[in-house]
């Protein structure tokens, strides 16, 4: 690819097992994916393994036959094939690298053809392995500390393909679907957060401003105790689990010199609920004299100390996501923020010369347009408070999209005309310090699709990808496979929902989850 990076991995090593860790997307993701990070450090820390990294050289369109970046490799010559897969359309960027490195799409031909044995985790096949195990040969069921290493030693030991026959229907290894296991596999987990793996150099092109502004990430906290009802990342990562502060503040040390950069960027699904969250912060700036950046915050957990702190830490915007303004709807995404918390914090941020990003859903359980005209009011009054330079307030609006093994993985889609209307209506709010930014419908649609998919949607996304894998082409390839994408979208029957459920142990229920989406709903439509 002709980078000049830092922290490349190359290894002299005859009889080593040959890994192509598979990113699903670009280069600049790829770098910015602490998972991903931490899975290239840890496979090579194994004597006997050598992996390699493959990304796409783009999002859409032809794909060039995939090479590794460190040797120039082809993805068809390595042993295992490893991929994580954190969105669903990574499915479609999976598919079009297999075939355009002449891998087949299919479980059985690629072990009658000796091709590499191909396996996918993450959130997305975890909390949905049905489409997984249709283009995969093994999913991965939880995390990767416990996995990975079981499933690259048995590898090397036999073989790849002998070591699926091993691990098939073991917890966490469900294999592809020509392998029934009769019972549901179990989701894998690691319980104490300072004895997993966490690497200390990472790789990123210097100069670039990647990832994060160039900054050390570390991950100080795993799961959420909020359990918001949209959020799969935090029933897929359940329960929480926190790094010690001795330990996040060793990996920061080292981190920062290794990698020669002065920021830290903290990975966690909500940061301050970690107990050492200030101190931590205060260390960064004192101790080690390095900024730090956060992502998204809970409004009620700001306060005037805690924005000052992220302003000392340099920080220059602040990103909260009271998803509604509404306190009736609120209770269906189990998130309620009060309206006068996200003001206060808003001004208070601006006063300390922070910018404000708000994250807002539409198509909430019970949402009417009267829900809508009262944001773009709260809104219009808020921007009235902001100090006069451009997007001091920026609202990014997305639709709410159902996941699996979520109370709201039920609930359907808003339609595209529902969402284009209530985008207009929180537009009209719109001036020189307030921006409001909408996810496309298109991309939407089709996460909401995959999302919720099955054994016919593996079709749909092989067609897809051998289309090119642009957005547009989604529903051609779903014509053209004669399946009807809209029933994921919008009309899921309990049957399809089940299916996942039947396949995978994640420890939440199938009962529970239908029982907490059908009471809220109801509570919510009663007092529309």
């Amino acid at each position: 690819m002709g980078l000049r990076e830092h922290g490349v991995v190359i290894k002299r090593c005859r009889d080593c097992l040959r890994v192509a860790l598979l990113y699903p997307a670009v280069y600049s993701a790829a770098v910015a994916s602490l998972a991903y990070q931490n899975l290239y450090y840890m496979l090579n820390s194994l004597d006997y393994v050598y992996a390699e990294r493959v990304v796409a050289s783009s999002m859409a369109g032809r794909e060039p036959p995939p090479r590794s970046i460190e040797t120039s490799r082809p993805l068809k010559d390595f042993d295992l094939v490893i991929a994580p897969i954190s969105y669903e359309l990574d499915y479609v960027t999976l598919l079009r690298l297999l075939l355009s490195a002449g891998i087949d799409a299919s479980s059985s031909e690629r072990r009658r053809k000796h091709q590499p044995l191909i396996v996918v985790g993450g959130p997305v096949p975890s909390s949905n392995p049905v489409v997984a195990r249709e283009i995969s040969d093994l999913v991965l069921i939880g995390e990767a500390e416990p996995l990975v290493p079981r499933l690259v030693e048995e590898a090397y030991t036999r073989g790849a393909w002998d070591a699926f026959d091993v691990l098939a229907c073991l917890p966490g290894f469900l294999p592809a679907s020509s392998v029934s296991c009769g019972r549901r596999v179990k989701r894998v987990w690691i319980r104490n957060l300072d004895k997993a793996y966490h690497t200390t150099m990472q790789f990123r092109v210097p100069g670039s401003g990647e990832p994060w502004g160039e900054a050390y990430m570390v991950e100080a906290s795993r799961g959420c105790p909020h359990m918001c009802r949209f959020c799969m990342e935090a029933h897929f990562l359940m329960p929480l689990r926190h790094r010690s502060k001795k330990r996040i503040l060793e990996l920061i040390e080292r981190g920062l010199g290794a990698n020669r950069v002065r920021k830290v960027a903290f990975y966690a699904l909500s940061f301050f609920d970690h107990p050492n969250a200030d101190e931590l912060l205060e260390e960064v700036i004192e101790s080690f004299g390095a900024e730090a950046t956060i992502g998204s915050l809970r409004a009620d957990q700001l306060d005037e100390e805690r924005l000052a702190l992220i302003a000392r830490a340099g920080q220059r915007h602040v990103a909260i996501a009271p998803e509604t303004f509404s306190p009736r709807l609120c209770k269906a995404l189990g998130k309620c923020i009060p309206l006068e918390k996200t003001q206060r914090v808003s001004v208070e941020a601006w006063r300390r010369g922070l910018k404000v990003k708000l994250y807002l859903m539409l198509g909430l359980p019970g949402e009417s347009d009267r829900d809508v005209e009262m944001y773009a009011s709260i809104l219009r009054e808020l921007s009235k408070r902001a100090p006069p330079m451009r997007e001091a307030l920026r609202v990014s609006v997305n639709p709410l999209i159902p996941k699996p093994f979520t109370p709201l993985q039920f609930h359907k889609l808003i339609s595209e005309k529902d969402y284009m209307r209530r985008i207009g209506m929180l537009r009209t709010a719109s001036s020189r310090v307030l921006s409001v930014d909408a996810l496309s419908y298109r991309y939407a649609y089709a996460q909401a699709v995959i999302a919720r998919g099955d054994e016919r949607l593996a079709r749909v996304l092989i067609e897809w990808a051998k289309l090119g894998g642009r957005l547009g082409q989604l529903r051609i390839a779903a014509r053209r496979q004669g399946v009807d994408t809209d029933e994921y979208a919008y009309t899921p029957t309990t049957e399809l929902v089940y299916k996942w459920h039947s396949l995978v142990d994640n420890g939440v229920p199938f009962k529970t989850l239908m029982h907490s989406y059908n009471t809220l709903t109801i509570s919510i439509t009663t007092q529309s």
